[in-house]
């Protein structure tokens, strides 16, 4: 006679999985941004206020099926689907756990959404999820459609438990979303954010692998703009930022502080909650071979900036002391 054991999984991990998600509340806006650019929305609004937090778009919205595959969790969707459909953008999303890291800034949030002849509300509530431990249902809102409201989605954080600065929102926006793709704008309580321009000597790349494309573009700023925060290459899966790498520049002495730019390479596998790339694959050590030489010819250039600017220097001041002796000899004759 053959036994069977059944696998379950408590409901209570789901909350364990939300609020343990990602390190720093922070990235549950980026999760949330990242789903608005993968449903081929133009505009994603975030507003952020005391007690509320909304992340608004006009993608293409979802259906019931569609709220159905949102809620599916862990769901290989996006994996299987790479390329959305009104853009052919790459997507970002792959394990379908991320909209669930809401939970570790608040215990409620509200999912409205709008696809043609279909809108309706879909609410998470810890509380009453937590009531119930066998009955896995979400309550959900089908409403009449407003013909006059653009297809989208809507996502309402409630009963925030951390505050939020708007500073540090920006700036991980800057890091970790597709801001300079086309077609595609953010905005935080209504101010547009775009990249900071960095100026400085640029060395784009382009590098080939068995595994697909590595390119990016170094910078190496001046030294009266040079600030060891903002120095490392952030690297890149699909146009967003995982880690920063120093890739040894840290020995550099003080032209480390002057190294900055970003590195792509979408074949790099990353970690569940996107923090760093698995590190003992085939790809990150191709990857990582890729990098060296590249920081090999950055390090060269770096060393010829450094004497041309010394030839410079030296040039200035040769001209400056013959200047003076030219004048000296016409005032003396």
């Amino acid at each position: 006679m053959e036994n069977n054991i059944e696998v379950t999984v408590d409901k209570s991990h789901l909350i364990t999985i939300g609020e343990r998600l990602y390190g720093e509340s922070i990235e549950l806006i980026r999760e949330l941004v990242n789903n608005a650019y993968d449903a081929d929305a133009t505009e994603a609004h975030i507003e952020i206020k005391d007690e509320e937090i909304t992340i608004s778009d006009n993608g293409i919205g979802m259906d019931i099926e569609g709220l159905k595959q949102y809620f599916n969790i862990g769901s290989p969707y996006k994996k299987i689907h790479r390329k959305s459909l009104r853009f052919g953008r790459v997507r970002i999303g792959e394990f379908g756990i991320g909209k669930f890291a809401v939970l570790s800034a608040c215990p409620y949030f509200e999912v409205w959404t709008k696809k043609g002849n279909f809108q309706g509300r879909v609410i998470f509530d810890k509380e009453e999820w937590e009531k119930t431990p066998d009955v896995w249902h979400l309550p959900l809102q089908v409403e009449s459609v407003d013909q006059a409201r653009q297809d989208g989605t809507v996502v309402t954080l409630k009963k925030l438990k951390k505050k939020f600065n708007l500073a540090d929102i920006e700036k991980r926006l800057i890091e970790s979303v597709p801001i300079r793709a086309p077609e595609f704008t953010v905005f935080v309580n209504g101010k547009k954010i775009t990249a900071k321009y960095i100026p400085g000597h640029r060395i784009p790349f382009l590098e080939g692998t068995d595994f697909g494309v590595v390119h990016g573009e170094i910078i190496i700023t001046p030294l009266s703009h040079s600030d060891i925060k903002e120095a490392g290459i952030e690297c890149k899966v699909k146009q967003v930022t995982v880690k920063k790498d120093f890739f040894g520049i840290e020995n550099w002495g003080m032209n480390a502080a002057r190294i900055t730019g970003e590195v792509n390479a979408d074949f790099l596998p990353i970690t569940s909650d996107r923090s760093g790339f698995v590190r003992d694959s085939d790809e990150f050590r191709a990857f990582r071979k890729v990098m060296e030489r590249v920081l090999e010819r950055v390090k060269k250039v770096v060393e010829e900036l450094f004497d041309y600017k010394e030839n410079r220097r030296t040039k200035r001041v040769l001209t400056e002391v013959l200047d003076r002796i030219k004048t000296s000899l016409i005032q003396n004759p």
